[in-house]
């Protein structure tokens, strides 16, 4: 939340902009929001923090924090206007490269996903009401798949501007998905906040116990992401990672699309199954020759690849996300 100096400013700020006709305010806003999404991209070093900072259960204990440091590239993989998509890499200071998660931006998108717990995704139609004015960012793993999705509106300022989601709902973080079981959904609201400096993914987390037959939060944690510009590192082994594989992504990607197109919902057929699809589709990414298999019978082979571990449920979309 805003200290509420910040809100008088900004509201002060808009009422200096009101004098200007409503068409070009609006034009003025979106050409600041897509400003601020296309400025992180780069070559970022990046710290991440996690506290559980209170127990929302009688029984539970709090875990420990978790902090690690690493490197990322941010790439521009499309930019349409009402859509820009951003592909992360891990790079270490070796030239290892890790194709990492990727966040699409649309403006005012009314179809989207949402996470329903238990490693099921359901198609949504979001109301336009909701969404107007707001950009809706849809994250995919590292496979590609749906991870999350939540919608927000960017606010300016003179410093930073940042970006506030719609409460959404998660599958567990990679950092814990081998660690715990204790709980099965995490319920978010996001923060993206960019500056001359870098920008900050900010997150305010409740881990939950998601079941037909029991619903309970078991803690509050607070994440904090940190992209700080790095000049030293060498990064072309990411670039040249993504022009050997831009191609086989791209088809992955096409195949998702004709999933979210034809199915109401996907879900994993079991608990490796994610783990075990974005094992398969990196090693075949670093294997690809297209003299040897693309266009169709590519994404035929993707999409037989994809039915393995996912189970896909033809239909229409839900008008509402469930959380």
């Amino acid at each position: 939340m805003f200290p509420s100096f910040l809100l008088l400013f900004f509201s002060l700020g808009l009422i200096g902009l009101s004098a200007l006709p409503l068409e070009d305010l609006k034009k003025d806003v979106f050409t600041e929001d897509r400003r601020a999404i296309l400025s992180m991209v780069g070559n970022w070093k990046v710290s991440y923090r996690f506290n559980e900072i209170f127990s929302l259960h009688p029984s539970y204990i709090l875990h420990p924090s978790y902090r690690i440091k690493g490197y990322e590239k941010v790439l521009l993989l499309e930019d349409k206007d009402r859509h820009i998509s951003l592909q992360h890499l891990l790079v270490d200071p070796n030239g290892t490269v890790i194709k990492h998660w990727r966040e699409d931006w649309d403006y005012e998108k009314l179809n989207s996903w949402s996470y329903e717990g238990n490693n099921r995704w359901e198609s949504v139609v979001l109301d336009p009401a909701l969404v107007k004015g707001c950009w809706v960012q849809m994250v995919w793993n590292v496979d590609d798949a749906p991870r999350y999705a939540g919608y927000g509106r960017w606010i300016h300022l003179k410093d930073y501007s940042e970006w506030t989601s719609s409460r959404l709902g998660r599958p567990l973080p990679r950092r814990e998905q081998s660690r715990r079981s204790d709980y099965n959904l995490m319920e978010s609201i996001m923060h993206q906040l960019v500056w001359q400096q870098g920008w900050i993914i900010q997150e305010e987390n409740d881990k939950w116990v998601y079941n037909p037959s029991e619903r309970f939060a078991l803690a509050r944690e607070i994440g904090v992401i940190i992209y700080e510009k790095e000049q030293k590192l060498d990064f072309t082994p990411a670039d040249r990672y993504m022009q050997k594989t831009a191609d086989f992504w791209q088809a992955v990607r096409s195949v998702w699309k004709s999933i979210f197109d034809e199915y109401r919902q996907v879900q994993y057929k079991g608990k490796e199954s994610g783990r075990k699809l974005a094992e398969k589709l990196t090693g075949e990414a670093q294997r690809y020759d297209s003299k040897a298999v693309s266009g169709e019978n590519l994404q035929a082979l993707i999409f037989s690849w994809i039915k393995e571990h996912y189970l896909l449920i033809p239909g229409k979309a839900k008008s509402e996300p469930s959380l």
